[in-house]
């Protein structure tokens, strides 16, 4: 068992889903947000040691939701790893501004996420990366 706690946001149940049946059996204890305000809502109950967020949701998507968390002192520590299935560059730059260091393009594979939270939590900082 890791014993880190991990966030997932996405609007999507399924993907949300998938995502957390492949880390709960890596050992990870995780809660689901279905968008960024339940994400903001539950971060202080659930005091992750990591979020994997999609970019596009409805509401408040996963670049205002890493941005208000990064604003934060007693947040602003906490990686951020974007999945997206449209990555530009103007959004990979922006991620980048407030402070995101991990990007995965779907369709993705859960070993692929896996291996970029390992990388994540294991620090230090090595700046800006795509997960394989």
């Amino acid at each position: 068992m890791s014993g880190k706690k991990l966030m997932i946001v996405d609007d999507s149940p399924a993907i949300a889903e998938v995502i957390r049946e492949g880390l709960v059996k890596a050992g990870y204890e995780v809660f689901v947000a279905h968008n960024g305000f339940e994400a903001l809502r539950d971060l202080e109950t659930v005091a992750p040691d990591l979020i994997l967020t999609d970019i596009n949701m409805p509401k408040l998507d996963g670049l205002k939701l890493c941005q208000a968390i990064q604003n934060r002192l007693e947040t602003r520590s906490i990686p951020f790893i974007f999945f997206s299935s449209s990555y530009d560059e103007k959004t990979v730059k922006k991620g980048k501004e407030i402070g995101a260091k991990y990007f995965i393009a779907k369709p993705f594979t859960i070993e692929a996420i896996l291996e970029c939270v390992k990388e994540a939590l294991a620090g230090p900082d090595p700046g800006a990366n795509s997960c394989p």
